[in-house]
């Protein structure tokens, strides 16, 4: 009924990246790692698409599929980061929420114009990580003197940001020695202020981890390992996927210092949460209400 094939039709969707990005047959998730979710719910979205903020002004305003991608923070041409709100109201982009006599460049929900938003510097670390990623998927990519596929590469790398965002959380001194050594930038990684997972971030927020992780990437397996020894990493700081990683990955990880088993104590009824924690909680239960339409 639309007038294209079956095969055209299924290119315009995420399915054929997302085969790329795992091995595995392609099964229902609530969050896919690497895949930017909108949270929907009915015909709101908690999170936007994103645009850049100048090739929405060109005379054909478009979004572009591959900004659906986690690894894409900013716009290749421009070299600005990507914008995933309103510039005024901070409303979550909704081009599908939009009248049919109104651009794509406007906001559906204030009207205003989307190029309005203030234009930053791309992280050039990061735009490395999107190109090399982008260039990629097709090919076999050497990791140190190890041969990987897209997805086994993609699968190490989302690991090392996995450990980056535990570094900014709970800065221990074996976890910033081994960042220090590697030469990952610290002052670089800006957390999710609500601690929310790597695909939920802001733009400037994943920018910050793709690049350092970048960083860790080109050190190769070896120079970690070294590194990961000396600092006595512990194994939990690396989050492994809950299926088998790629063999070299396990590899790496099993030289890293093992704990051993301990009980978590209740915690006491008298204790008090920090400030920011009761921040977060105060701020993920806005944000559910926002999304289950609770006003």
């Amino acid at each position: 009924m639309a007038g294209l094939s079956a095969q055209t039709l299924m290119a315009s969707t995420l399915r054929p990246i997302i085969q790329l990005l795992y091995s595995n047959p392609v099964v229902q998730r609530s969050l896919w790692p690497w895949i930017l979710p909108l949270g929907c719910r009915n015909r709101s979205h908690s999170g936007g698409l994103l645009c850049c903020p100048r090739c929405i002004m060109d005379p054909v305003p478009y979004y572009r599929q591959q900004y659906r991608l986690a690894w894409h923070t900013a716009c290749p041409w421009h070299h600005v980061l990507l914008i995933d709100r309103c510039p005024s109201c901070n409303s979550a982009l909704q081009p599908g929420r939009l009248r049919v006599d109104r651009s794509l460049s406007e906001c559906h929900h204030c009207g205003q114009s989307l190029g309005s938003a203030s234009l930053v510097p791309a992280v050039e670390p990061a735009l490395t990580f999107q190109a090399f990623a982008d260039a990629a998927s097709q090919s076999t990519i050497l990791y140190g003197q190890v041969p990987l596929n897209f997805s086994e590469w993609m699968c190490i790398a989302r690991v090392m940001v996995s450990y980056l965002e535990i570094v900014t959380r709970q800065p221990s001194a074996g976890l910033r020695l081994f960042c220090e050594a590697i030469g990952v930038d610290l002052a670089q990684l800006k957390s999710s202020a609500l601690g929310l997972p790597f695909e939920y971030a802001t733009p400037a927020e994943r920018a910050g981890l793709l690049g350092q992780a970048w960083v860790i990437m080109q050190a190769g397996p070896e120079r970690f390992v070294e590194l990961a020894v000396e600092a006595e990493l512990p194994v939990t700081a690396f989050p492994l996927p809950a299926i088998s990683g790629p063999e070299i990955l396990m590899q790496m990880v099993s030289v890293l210092s093992q704990h051993g088993p301990h009980t978590i104590g209740r915690p006491s009824l008298r204790h008090t949460r920090a400030p920011l924690e009761v921040w977060r909680m105060w701020h993920r239960l806005q944000r559910r209400m926002h999304r289950n339409g609770i006003s």
